[in-house]
């Protein structure tokens, strides 16, 4: 990476010739460094443009000629990619970043193991190997092999211990591979040689917390605080430790501690109110709650948390006006549909209501048994026997072993005007289930002979 003043030079240079519409000369070192800083930065219409002239003043610089390859990747022209990058293979075979772009172009074409070939022939001509480790370790991401992504990420911590990025990466390989031993194993080893290391120390507590150790969690994140006394992420989870073990003033004194150091976090503040509502400070839980929906009016979480508190309360009229919150933005979310049928119905008597609610939790996918039946039966009491028939019909098919639904498909038919088939399911519900036949007759007020 180049100096700061170096990059100011050079920068400024280039920016002062595109200013004054004039043409300066610029070394090829001189051009990467522009390319690099702009790339950095985002800018790629001006490195873009640095790339241009700097081909046009040194045609034959083979690294020009490769950030142009990359750059052709990038804006998938993987036809003249290739005709490039051959063509520099073939006047420059030993060179690593040619394959390292050829690589670049496989997987851009998702044929990750030509990729890895040519990563795999690049290491034998760089020195630079926790490099071609980590784009690898990547390829075989792509290919979710993660067991070959957890090795060469490994290499990649060997040859630098602190690239920590490379270390959220392997240790995600162990988690989706359910190797939790190994990467408590890996993490153990990884700290005795950088015992100072938030980033280990941290998700070693994590892993611990998982296990339900809290007590060696809290001892990993005390370390992580240790090492960076401005670790917002390891004083969240120590505070979420001391909460599972019902220590809840330390809890809330380390959430606020995050609030300090960050920006204000609605989940902070939501956990917060739910410490203080355990301790029995409703005042307070409620103002923290309050607080999680104004810092962030699209977390779910804490809407849904505020419906509940007043739910417990028996303040139900709130408890639906938070619900009917969550879902002007979640309204693909079964579970919040299924609260708002069970609050209308149980609790407001707004049957109607419930019904449509039922009716949104199945469509968006909630397929229990107990959805279902409270769905049709609040279609049956409503006198919507019609549209009731196909779905207890589809709930027979899912859940045979309920032989009490034969009930309602006797009710429905009934409702219909469709009295021998009423009087042929009534007839097998009293044979297979004879001990709920007064509580159907009293729930839908219907005798079949």
């Amino acid at each position: 990476m180049m100096l700061p003043e170096e990059e100011n030079y050079a920068v400024s240079k280039f920016e002062a010739m595109l200013k004054e519409n004039n043409i300066l000369f610029f070394d090829v070192n001189e051009f990467e460094e522009i390319i690099e800083y702009y790339l950095d930065y985002g800018r790629t219409t001006r490195a873009k443009r640095a790339l241009e002239i700097g081909l046009s003043q040194h045609p034959d610089a083979i690294s020009l000629k490769l950030l142009y390859a990359e750059e052709l990747v990038f804006e998938d022209r993987l036809e003249d990619a290739t005709k490039l990058l051959n063509e520099l293979e073939g006047s420059e075979p030993m060179n690593a970043e040619i394959y390292v772009q050829k690589a670049n172009l496989y997987s851009k074409l998702n044929q990750h193991r030509r990729a890895i070939e040519m990563l795999q022939h690049a290491l034998t001509l760089d020195n630079e190997q926790a490099y071609l480790f980590a784009l690898i370790a990547m390829e075989y991401f792509y290919m979710e092999d993660y067991d070959h992504a957890k090795d060469y990420f490994g290499k990649c911590i060997e040859e630098d211990p602190q690239d920590y990025n490379t270390l959220q990466q392997l240790l995600y390989c162990y988690e989706v591979l359910d190797k939790v031993q190994e990467a408590m194993n890996f993490l153990n080893h990884y700290l005795d040689q950088n015992p100072y290391c938030e980033v280990a120390w941290y998700h070693l507590g994590r892993l611990y917390f998982t296990q339900n150790d809290f007590e060696n969690a809290l001892r990993c994140f005390d370390f992580a605080i240790i090492s960076d006394d401005t670790f917002t992420g390891a004083y969240f989870e120590k505070a979420r430790t001391l909460e599972v073990l019902e220590n809840f003033e330390k809890a809330i004194e380390n959430y606020k501690i995050t609030l300090t150091l960050d920006d204000p976090s609605a989940l902070a503040f939501l956990h917060i109110g739910r410490c203080y509502e355990k301790m029995g400070n409703d005042a307070k839980a409620e103002e923290y709650y309050f607080k999680a929906t104004h810092e962030d009016p699209q977390l779910d979480k804490a809407w849904i948390t505020l419906a509940d508190f007043y739910y417990l309360r028996r303040n139900h009229e709130k408890a639906l006006k938070y619900i009917q919150k969550v879902l002007s933005f979640e309204v693909g979310e079964p579970y919040y549909w299924k609260r708002y049928a069970e609050l209308n119905y149980y609790y407001l008597q707004n049957l109607k209501e419930a019904e449509y609610g039922y009716h949104k939790a199945v469509q968006n996918g909630d397929y229990s048994y107990a959805t279902l039946i409270e769905w049709v039966d609040l279609m049956l009491l409503l006198g919507k026997y019609k549209e009731a028939l196909p779905i207890i019909s589809d709930v027979i098919q899912i859940y045979p072993h309920e032989l009490v639904n034969y009930y309602r498909v006797a009710f429905a038919y009934y409702g219909v005007g469709e009295m021998e088939a009423a009087a042929h399911y009534f007839q097998l519900s009293v044979k297979q289930a004879p001990q709920w036949q007064s509580f159907f007759e009293n729930k839908f007020d219907f005798k079949i002979e």
